[in-house]
């Protein structure tokens, strides 16, 4: 764990005592086991800590799980599992998991990663993922880009040909997505809403209001270094007070 984790740690013991919050409250994950090379920021959650995580989500305590594009984002309490860039693990560990508990989720793949081969995900193996029951496939960026950082033509093949391609080997619609590296803007939102995306989540810490720009969802990351306790307050709004740390994509153009 860093020192740095230690230290939010102990932030939200005191923060989380009145941070509850109703309504939607998306939750990042990357791998389900595969090490990944040189990451300092703990994306390798242990699959033994998953399930533990996933037993807590199935008791109903954090609010009823749905899938990104299922979500009713009324106020109403809601918890959704999204994972980022498209492990393999995502098939192999977590699926069967929540296929297990009838817990739905979203997997959004980066295509150009896809195309790369292991640790992500092959084509074929997105197809079997995406049959199985509660599967939800969502959009990551075409090449894993900082879409925030992309102008004009340039941001707006990133958005479409991941959309299509994903359409494309999967024959069925996608219009949910997360942004790379968490990175997002108003003028981003813009061009994914004329890409046909409905829905995108951000890296933004906190709950989603009925208010809040449905391009620009608020997200919070899960990792290895949380311990039960930590992803218990994460899941219930005791680490929401991380956003004063970051920046609001919702105020920048």
């Amino acid at each position: 764990m860093s020192w740095k984790h230690s230290l939010w740690r102990t932030i939200s013991r005191v923060a989380g005592r009145t941070a509850e919050r109703a309504g939607l409250r998306i939750l990042g994950y990357h791998s389900i086991g595969t090490e990944i090379a040189g990451d300092p920021y703990g994306l390798r959650v242990d699959p033994k800590s998953f399930a533990r995580q996933i037993e807590m989500i199935a008791s109903g305590r954090f609010g009823k799980a749905v899938c990104l594009g299922g979500a009713a984002l009324n106020g109403s309490a809601e918890i959704v599992i999204t994972f980022d860039d498209g492990y393999q693990d995502a098939l192999a560990a977590a699926a069967p998991m929540l296929a297990e508990k009838n817990i739905p989720f979203t997997v959004c793949v980066t295509p150009g990663l896809l195309d790369s081969g292991r640790p992500h995900l092959s084509w074929p193996e997105l197809k079997e993922l995406s049959r199985i029951p509660g599967c939800e496939i969502g959009a990551h960026g075409l090449t894993h880009a900082r879409l925030d950082a992309m102008e004009g033509a340039e941001l707006a093949r990133e958005l479409s040909e991941s959309r299509r391609r994903l359409e494309d080997a999967l024959e069925r619609p996608v219009a949910v997505m997360t942004w790379p590296h968490g990175a997002a803007s108003r003028r981003a939102a813009a061009a994914a809403r004329a890409a046909g995306f409905v829905r995108a989540g951000c890296s933004l810490y906190g709950v989603n209001t009925p208010e809040r720009d449905p391009l620009l969802l608020k997200r919070t990351e899960i990792t290895g270094f949380d311990d039960e306790a930590d992803f218990a307050r994460k899941a219930s709004g005791g680490w929401d007070w991380y956003a004063l740390r970051q920046r609001d994509p919702e105020s920048t153009e």
